[in-house]
């Protein structure tokens, strides 16, 4: 029920007419975490600039083969993107990744599910500028139960505790 609760309120990533609302901050990310006991959801959002390098419809085939990549990448090193504690033995499974266009704008979007085999401690770290290199500023929120926590990531230097 939390998580489902956690993605009401994050409905600029849902619905467009939001979603237009919220800043676009080129060089920035967001991700948003929510767990309820071995279960969870995975948020990740990003101005398609700091991903692929351009906002524009892609038109030649380079530009065409630079976001496949990119979306790729998501599906597939979506581990490397939230590093949640090992001891934890979480799977994350994509379930959405593509890219949004609005107006000018275009947005990267990653949905993951999150199993987990024992419940999340230690910390979790984060890789996204390893994977997208325009992209040096994450804001992470995070609800694991009851609590609600959320950090700066700056370079990927920092973590975050359950």
């Amino acid at each position: 029920m939390r998580i489902l609760l956690f993605f009401l309120a994050a409905a600029p990533l849902v619905f467009p007419q939001a979603k237009a609302q919220k800043a676009h901050v080129h060089g920035a990310a967001e991700i948003r975490i929510a767990m309820d006991g071995l279960k969870g959801e995975i948020e990740f959002e990003a101005p398609a600039e700091g991903i692929v390098g351009f906002e524009s419809a892609p038109k030649t085939p380079a530009q065409k083969k630079i976001v496949e990549d990119a979306l790729t990448r998501l599906r597939e090193r979506g581990g490397e993107l939230v590093q949640l504690p090992a001891a934890s033995a979480c799977k994350l499974i994509p379930k959405e990744v593509d890219l949004h266009r609005e107006g000018q704008h275009a947005d990267v979007h990653a949905h993951y599910g999150v199993s987990c085999v024992k419940a999340l401690s230690g910390e979790i770290r984060f890789g996204v500028t390893r994977l997208f290199p325009r992209t040096a500023e994450v804001s992470v929120t995070l609800i694991n139960g009851d609590a609600q926590k959320s950090a700066r990531i700056v370079a990927d230097r920092g973590s975050l505790r359950p």
